[in-house]
């Protein structure tokens, strides 16, 4: 038995032996295997409640895209909550993350995925920088929050490398025709991610330079799932806003003359359309379909309200109690 030392004071030190950690694991796991092998998976079962809970409302689905960008493009894939639900359907299997090194320039996590039933098992190591611009660490609060990050992805790598792609694909392509939704609601959706990404400090035209695109109505369906995955991947701490939407290689150069040029202006919205669409809000509106907000921030990405066209929307809500 060591002794040790602690303020001056001499202490007893407590020794376990590891043989007896690596039974108590070892008992564990077992336990687990023979559990497995007298409860076997179904892949059927699996695959109806992983694509039913991927699919189960547009908030859920966002949550398993995640997108990122690497040098002048944006990486679209499943998110660290699409891995979650793919290992709980799974069933009969170990999954768990940690950082195994934060020696030196970078962070390693260590993701590991066991399949109990099938005795297939394997790890995915993520690194992570923790020094700055200028060469110097992180404080001790960043660095656990880069580990905790690193240990997020790594633990999703793993669990999507040890689950066949071959049978959770198309429920991630599910999830994200979930996110895309069609023509009819783009409009609305299209405005709740700008609106969102304004709430992280990001302008429009940072979305727009983003996208590629001259203005809101050239966002498409596709671009509605890119913008969706980026959102989660900034609420993950995957990445900042500022990554996100930094300019890309030549960017600067190419917007600078057009930066000289007058944006186009909106034309103001006539007033026979304006009753028309009224009519339709109205209803909307009634209905909880659409909020006013919604209406205002659709509708302002194609026309010019006046000051009486915006109260008049307003009053949907006074009228209907919404």
């Amino acid at each position: 038995m060591n002794d040790q030392y602690e303020e001056g004071r001499e202490v007893a030190g407590i020794s376990v032996e590891s043989g007896t950690v690596a039974v108590l694991n070892r008992s564990e796991i077992e336990q687990q295997v023979t559990t497995a092998h007298k409860f076997p998976r179904s892949i059927k079962r699996f695959r109806q409640e992983a694509l039913q809970m991927v699919t189960l409302n547009e908030s859920v689905a966002e949550s398993c895209i995640y997108a990122l960008p690497r040098g002048n493009k944006t990486i679209e894939g499943p998110s660290a909550r699409f891995a979650e639900v793919v290992a709980s359907a799974w069933g009969n299997c170990r999954a768990g993350a940690r950082v195994v090194s934060d020696a030196g320039d970078f962070i390693t996590a260590q993701g590991v995925f066991y399949d109990c039933e099938r005795n297939v098992g394997l790890t995915y190591e993520v690194q992570r920088r923790i020094t700055d611009s200028k060469g110097k660490r992180y404080n001790a609060d960043m660095i656990g929050v880069t580990g905790n990050a690193a240990s997020s992805i790594a633990l999703r790598n793993a669990i999507l490398k040890g689950v066949p792609k071959a049978f959770w694909d198309d429920m991630y392509q599910a999830a994200r025709a979930v996110v895309m939704g069609d023509f009819s609601t783009l409009a609305n959706r299209r405005a709740d991610a700008l609106k969102a990404l304004v709430a992280f400090g990001v302008t429009q035209e940072q979305v727009f330079a983003k996208l590629g695109v001259e203005g809101s109505a050239d966002i498409t369906l596709d671009h509605l799932v890119v913008l969706r995955g980026l959102i989660t991947a900034i609420k993950e701490g995957d990445t900042t806003p500022e990554q996100a939407f930094a300019p890309e290689d030549g960017a600067a150069k190419q917007t600078k003359p057009a930066e000289t040029k007058p944006a186009a202006a909106l034309p103001e919205m006539p007033a026979d359309k304006f009753t028309t669409e009224l009519a339709k809000w109205r209803k909307a509106v009634t209905e909880k379909k659409l909020t006013v907000a919604q209406i205002i921030a659709t509708t302002l990405t194609k026309y010019v309200l006046t000051d009486d066209q915006k109260l008049a929307i307003e009053d949907l809500a006074v009228d209907y109690g919404v």
